[in-house]
């Protein structure tokens, strides 16, 4: 049976949630095919459904250093890292997700793959069970003495219409963080099950019913120093302030009578929802993320900026484009600096909008770009004069090791995520063909849909660029010569850095 034969059969049975045999094929054929990267990001996927996803970190760091393009690579990483508690990694990992993703590079292995963890299988929401559940657990917590009383999503849908909301997937109940160990213990002696290891979480905590039901218990506690109420998503074991926190007003709760006998309720819901939601939270919002857009975040954690990153990767991945706008709204209102969600926002914006897709001029700028400097960005700029969109071709390490012998002080890598978050850029990507390739490179550049072609002055009339102008030009493909910016080079800033170097070894130290 082909490699490709055995992949399918591993991946039906993952997808088949199949765990245990998919794992075991997955490890035959990652033994057996040691260079085939996608049996590594199958494997690290069952790590992380079973709580082992750190043991994977390594292996998916060294297949994404010979696949940095591998977008859901880094995503998977991301997680990985996420459920090791090394946040700042995670959201690293996600981020890099979204690039790679923007690099537009194509997967590793030709075979469909849809790597993705298979959802739960989805529950029917049955509105009015749920009620009565609801109902019933809170008057049981009321008789056990547990503040708790309906919060976010459920007490959302009691405000608006007295009953839960129609596309709700579980009950939100809110606890006395102190009391959070006695609700749990009340609710495993009435048969629920902590589900998914809490998404490894502890606040809230996620428990099933046997009907399927899931209830979701966010512990709320008091900051002492405002006498705020404090709630959110937090992890064990990580400083508090890397969290999600969520803020609200004072908690007050009243007795109030429900169908299964008395519980606890908010005193004054208007002013919780209002916090979270929003002045407008009696309008129906759609696409509105609760877990990324909440009005009560204050700055951008770390665990916010991990589900923010991966929740916009997993919607752009599945083509959801008015979540993925929402979530870049969040995103590009508190991160205002970061020119890569800038352009993304407005690349996700431009999808079946027909007045700002419209075909604009595009223009290719060429380099190594290799110790960035003023005339790069003068270069760039000139380039970007001549157009309406810039996409750079950032020569990779191997061209430069063929033709010079070695490679550049920077990484391909490290130089082309420089370029790609200049304002003045609006994509890069990896030269695929040596511009004295002729024909190959004259191909790579007509597949990038290219106008004008924009070179330094250096290089005109040599006869490379003689013999790939003719056949650009045949093509209604432009080129132009950009001047060059006196007396700065990557070659005159090296001299610089070895004369530095040279007279700092051999200038007497000062004595003391």
């Amino acid at each position: 049976m082909s490699f490709d034969q055995q992949l399918q059969d591993a991946i039906t049975l993952f997808q088949q949630q199949n765990y245990d045999a998919a794992e075991e094929r997955f490890t035959a054929l990652a033994t057996s095919y040691p260079d085939q990267g996608i049996c590594q990001l199958y494997l690290a996927q069952l790590g992380i459904l079973k709580g082992n996803g750190s043991n994977h970190i390594e292996s998916l760091n060294t297949l994404l250093n010979l696949l940095p393009a591998l977008s859901d690579g880094h995503h998977i990483l991301g997680q990985c890292y996420l459920q090791s508690g090394k946040l700042p990694d995670a959201a690293r990992s996600f981020y890099q997700a979204l690039m790679a993703k923007w690099s537009g590079e194509q997967p590793i292995n030709s075979v469909e793959t849809k790597h993705r963890t298979p959802k739960p299988k989805a529950i029917n929401f049955d509105s009015d069970m749920a009620l009565q559940l609801l109902w019933q657990v809170l008057a049981q917590f009321y008789a056990a003495g547990i503040y708790a009383f309906p919060t976010a999503g459920t007490l959302l849908g009691l405000e608006r219409s007295g009953a839960l909301l129609p596309n709700d997937k579980d009950i939100d109940i809110g606890v006395d963080w102190i009391q959070m160990s006695q609700a749990i213990q009340l609710l495993e002696s009435n048969g629920w099950v902590e589900f998914s290891r809490s998404y490894n979480l502890i606040n809230p905590r996620c428990f099933r019913h046997s009907s399927g039901l899931i209830v979701d218990l966010c512990g709320y506690g008091t900051n002492e120093a405002t006498g705020e109420a404090i709630s959110g998503l937090w992890m064990k074991e990580v400083p508090f302030d890397w969290n999600r926190i969520t803020y609200f007003p004072a908690i007050s709760l009243l007795s109030k009578v429900s169908p299964a006998g008395p519980i606890y309720y908010l005193t004054s819901p208007e002013s919780i929802l209002e916090s979270l939601y929003g002045p407008n939270w009696k309008q129906e919002d759609p696409y509105f993320d609760t877990i990324v857009c909440a009005y009560n975040l204050k700055g951008l954690s770390w665990l916010h900026r991990c589900y923010a990153y991966s929740r916009l990767y997993e919607h752009w991945r599945n083509s959801n484009i008015e979540p993925c706008k929402r979530i870049l709204d969040s995103l590009t209102t508190k991160l205002p600096q970061d020119i890569f969600l800038k352009k993304l926002a407005n690349h996700i914006s431009s999808i079946n909008n027909p007045k700002i897709s419209e075909r604009k001029k595009r223009v290719l700028a060429l380099g190594y770009f290799d110790l960035f400097h003023i005339g790069h960005l003068n270069y760039l700029r000139y380039a970007k004069s001549k157009g309406e969109q810039l996409i750079v071709g950032v020569a990779p390490d191997s061209f430069s090791l063929l033709s010079k012998g070695y490679g550049p002080i920077q990484t391909e890598i490290e130089r082309k995520t420089l370029i790609e978050n200049l304002a003045e850029v609006d994509d890069a990507q990896l030269v695929l063909a040596r511009m004295d390739d002729t024909e190959n490179a004259a191909t790579w550049i007509k597949s990038l849909d290219i106008d004008t072609v924009v070179c330094g002055e250096e290089w005109q009339g040599s006869s490379r660029w003689q013999k790939l102008e003719a056949i650009l030009n045949s093509m209604q493909i432009t080129v132009l010569y950009a001047p060059k910016t006196q007396e700065i080079s990557t070659t005159i800033l090296k001299k610089r850095m070895h004369q530095n170097y040279y007279e700092s070894m051999h200038t007497p130290k000062p004595d003391h």
